[in-house]
């Protein structure tokens, strides 16, 4: 493993409260507790779940905290993670705070849909954020696709932009899947359209009845969860709908499954779908967004086009009647989840802010 180095200055990350559901804050978590382990990270949450007050308060304070450690005089390398619509709008401020005071800046960009967002919003504020990207010392992306987007259309510069994939935790085993009576299907994430959660429904009751007897389908989220258990309630036998769930349910039930589905329609890149391969679980999904870089069609898993139910249909039949190739498929997932272990992107991100204050220093002496 390569030799870690501690930066010799202080990294400051903001961003949603670790507390907060979702993908931001599990890569939040990750970096926390495994780049935290090697050089301190103070993390500032922007962003609290609650009523608008408490969000209000919760930034407020996060807008206080920035401008004393910028003002201490220290050196601090500022990491801000954003998305789309208001997380975007609200970090921009945060950002040209830290870039005014010439401070490393790292722009993380997560938001699944960020290249609606962005094409939506007035001309002003697309100029206004473009040169704010052009000012971040690293502006981090998901995958190449959102790499290219961000180049073309959001003015960051190309040398600037630094490719990191979400990491994952690897368990250090995974179960032995044959010979099981029921296949289990499994979708973990917000319960809506955007996700494909309604296409995965429709597409499984449209199996032959003799089928979705060997087969079951779990979900697990927040978001429309409601209206999907009305829409199952006539498979109740053979669909289960659970509400948002804690890490160790989630293991558990990663392993209890034999397929992960995620057949959305826009992406970053979601952090249930390397957790699934990490568990090895071969995945049916779409190449939307940075899906593109982690999947391939008959290799970790089958590819489905957004939307096409009667494909999504064919890809659950042929999970349910071919184990061997279900089974191989999960092997191969195993070994791709380990290309995005944390380790792995721990070294990048010491790399990287050791980087920062290197460059910082030389200026300071300029």
């Amino acid at each position: 493993m390569d030799r870690l180095v501690e930066p010799a200055g202080r990294v400051l990350h903001l961003g949603p409260a670790l507390s907060v559901r979702g993908g931001v804050s599990a890569v939040e978590r990750l970096i926390v507790e495994h780049v935290g382990a090697v050089t301190p990270i103070e993390h500032i949450a922007t962003m609290e779940d609650g009523s608008l007050w408490r969000k209000l308060v919760v930034y407020a304070r996060a807008l206080v905290e920035l401008v004393k450690v910028l003002r201490s005089g220290v050196s601090v390398v500022v990491h801000i993670h954003f998305a789309s619509r208001g997380s975007t709008l609200r970090k921009a401020i945060l950002a040209w705070i830290v870039a005014r005071a010439r401070r490393p800046l790292v722009l993380h960009a997560h938001g699944a849909s960020f290249d609606q967002f962005f094409t939506r919003l007035p001309r002003f504020l697309q100029r206004r954020l473009k040169r704010l990207f052009a000012r971040a010392d690293c502006f981090i992306v998901l995958s190449t696709q959102w790499r290219d987007f961000y180049v073309r259309h959001c003015g960051v510069p190309g040398h600037r932009v630094r490719v990191l994939h979400n990491p994952t935790a690897l368990p250090h085993s995974v179960p032995d899947r044959a010979g099981r009576k029921r296949v289990q299907f499994l979708f973990l994430g917000r319960i809506g359209s955007r996700k494909g959660a309604f296409d995965l429904l429709r597409a499984f009751a449209a199996l032959p009845p003799e089928l979705r007897a060997r087969a079951r389908l779990v979900y697990a989220g927040d978001g429309d969860v409601e209206r999907l258990r009305r829409e199952a309630s006539g498979l109740a036998d053979s669909v289960e709908v659970r509400a948002w769930i804690g890490a160790a349910e989630r293991d558990s039930l990663l392993d209890e499954s034999d397929v992960f589905v995620l057949p959305s329609y826009s992406e970053g890149v979601p952090m249930a779908l390397l957790e699934a391969l990490a568990h090895g679980l071969p995945v049916i999904t779409t190449q939307v967004g940075g899906i593109a870089d982690i999947v391939a069609d008959r290799c970790e898993g089958l590819i489905v086009t957004p939307g096409n139910v009667e494909q999504l249909a064919a890809a659950l039949r042929l999970m349910i009647e071919d184990e061997a190739r279900r089974l191989e498929l999960g092997r191969h997932a195993r070994l791709r989840a380990e290309s995005f272990d944390v380790s792995r992107y721990r070294v990048e991100l010491l790399r990287l802010y050791e980087g920062l204050l290197a460059q910082a220093r030389v200026r300071s002496i300029r």
